[in-house]
């Protein structure tokens, strides 16, 4: 007899049959019930917990500062009955974060056991971070724990803008700038170590301004400008590179790149017809002391040679007289105090004007003197002089004197302080020529009397490439002679109508107003007269034509 009943307990279904008292025999049967989960012993529960009392499974380190770190625990205990087992922690977006003591780790928590996981937060840029901490374990009811993980890293951070910037295709000469801004985005202060520039065509034509100390500083949000300007000289592709290094952890070394590119503009021919003799101004400076009269009456005497001289050379010739006296304020002397070709007896003229007499000071200053002829209020308009210093003429200056030179007006009598003012009379500076009539280096004796030394007279000469004379010398007539002809002054500068493009100017020469033939020695362009400048060897002959042709410097604004 077989007797079968059905049992389920703990999810097994157990059938049991039993044979009752039968003699000699005894049997027991286990059915399976397909429907039923494995057999299981494991109550191990898991608690995950922060230090943040409001919300366990959040773990804050607030703000860090780049550089620096913050660690912070996560705590996972067992509350339940069974073994704990922790199978894995898996960090999502962990750039910033780091599980320091995994090495440490005890996999297998008891009843009431505990393990603290280190968790460290290191930033390097400026950011606002959140990640998630997956705790895994045998916990059959919550087998993955999430624990959010959040953070603020304040780092500097530069911003340069624009870091990109084409200044187009511009018109040769005409300048661009641009205002870079260098700011700080980020929420930590920015150190600027060094800012620099290269212009990588080498020819200087990119070039930044700043004021920007290195080392400033500039807190979150703060911008500093620095400027570049572009001037293209040539018509070749130029770019610069703006480059600052600061404490960005990100961008240690930023960058911004300009470009640009230039055209030619207009073409422009000058001409010039050389018309020989320039006009001279030459001012005669004479001693009048009481020593001065035997030379006084040479001067008179002789210089009639003088004035045939610049007669022949048909030269527009102003001459005047005035003394070393500064008690003379530097006043031309006599009726006609401006000589020129038009006075009907210029070598009379001249006789009766630097017929001084023997009565002026024995402070002889003929750099003073000449010095108050030739400055205001003597050459302003109205002024007694005004009428003598022309803008395009000329100016000689040559002092006669038997005594040593004693001015004080300009560095202390220092001969190239006068030279210096003297040139600067002139757009060039070569147009103004000293010589001397004096006692020479070691003063002099002869047929025409003796003298002291003119040292400061000779040096004056030598400073201007003047004449240098002995005044004790009876015969006059071959200084004057050398000195008329150094009167003379053909044209060796020749005046732009525009601003051109140096590298573009040509110069070419005619002989008859017909046939020009390019000259590429013997002159330069001076860019502050803005005028072609013949070397004194190379000066165009009288009539000859001077062709000037250049491209046009751009002038244009932004």
């Amino acid at each position: 007899m077989r007797i079968t009943s059905l049992t389920r307990g703990l999810g097994i279904g157990l059938a049991i049959a039993s044979l009752g008292a039968m003699v000699g025999c005894s049997e027991t049967v286990l059915i399976s019930n397909p429907e039923s989960a494995p057999p299981t012993r494991v109550n191990a529960i898991i608690e995950v917990t922060s230090d943040n009392p409001d919300n366990p499974l959040l773990v804050d380190f607030g703000e860090v500062v780049a550089g620096e770190f913050r660690d912070k625990e996560v705590t996972v205990r067992n509350i339940g009955t069974d073994t704990l087992q922790l199978q894995d922690f898996v960090l999502s977006n962990s750039a910033s974060f780091e599980l320091l003591n995994l090495e440490e780790l005890v996999p297998l928590l008891v009843p009431d056991g505990a393990w603290v996981l280190q968790v460290r937060y290191r930033p390097a840029q400026d950011e606002t971070i959140q990640a998630t901490l997956i705790v895994a374990s045998n916990d059959r009811e919550n087998p993955e724990v999430p624990v959010s993980l959040r953070a603020e890293g304040l780092a500097p951070a530069i911003d340069i803008d624009p870091d990109s910037f084409d200044f187009g295709n511009r018109e040769l000469g005409c300048v661009g700038s641009l205002n870079v801004q260098i700011a700080n985005v980020g929420r930590a202060p920015l150190s600027l170590d060094e800012i620099s520039f290269e212009d990588l065509s080498g020819n200087g034509e990119m070039t930044v301004q700043h004021s920007i100390p290195p080392g400033d500083t500039l807190e979150p949000s703060e911008t500093r400008t620095v400027e570049i300007f572009y001037a293209p000289s040539d018509v070749q592709p130029d770019t610069g590179t703006l480059t600052v290094t600061s404490n960005d952890p990100l961008r240690p070394e930023a960058t911004a790149t300009q470009f640009g590119i230039a055209h030619l503009g207009e073409s422009n021919i000058d001409q010039f017809a050389q018309d020989g003799n320039n006009s001279t101004d030459i001012l005669w400076v004479v001693d009048h002391s009481c020593s001065m009269g035997d030379e006084q009456s040479s001067l008179a005497v002789n210089f009639a040679s003088f004035v045939q001289i610049v007669e022949a050379l048909d030269m527009d010739f102003q001459i005047g007289v005035t003394t070393m006296d500064i008690g003379d304020n530097g006043l031309l002397e006599g009726t006609t105090p401006i000589i020129t070709p038009n006075t009907p007896d210029p070598a009379g003229t001249f006789a009766a004007n630097v017929n001084l007499g023997t009565a002026g000071s024995g402070i002889e200053k003929g750099f003073d003197g000449s010095y108050l002829a030739l400055s205001s209020p003597n050459i302003d308009p109205g002024g007694a002089n005004a009428a003598f210093l022309r803008d395009e003429a000329g100016l000689r200056i040559i002092y006669v004197s038997d005594e040593p030179e004693q001015s004080t007006t300009l560095g202390g009598g220092d001969p190239q302080a006068y030279v210096t003012y003297f040139e600067g009379l002139k757009a060039n500076p070569e147009h103004v020529v000293l010589s001397d009539i004096s006692g020479g280096l070691t003063g002099c004796s002869g047929g025409g009397g003796s003298a002291s030394n003119g040292v400061d007279y000779v040096q004056a000469t030598i400073l201007t490439g003047g004449i240098s004379a002995s005044i004790c010398d009876p015969n006059w007539v071959s200084t004057l002679s050398a000195l008329a002809w150094l009167a003379q002054s053909f044209a060796d500068t020749f005046e732009l109508s525009k601003t051109p493009v140096p590298d573009t100017i040509e110069v070419r020469l005619s002989t008859d107003g017909i046939n020009y033939v390019p000259i590429y020695v013997g002159w330069v362009f001076d860019q502050a007269l803005n005028a072609i400048v013949f070397d004194l060897d190379h000066i165009p002959d009288n009539g000859d034509i001077i062709e000037v042709e250049y491209t046009v410097l751009g002038d244009c604004e932004d």
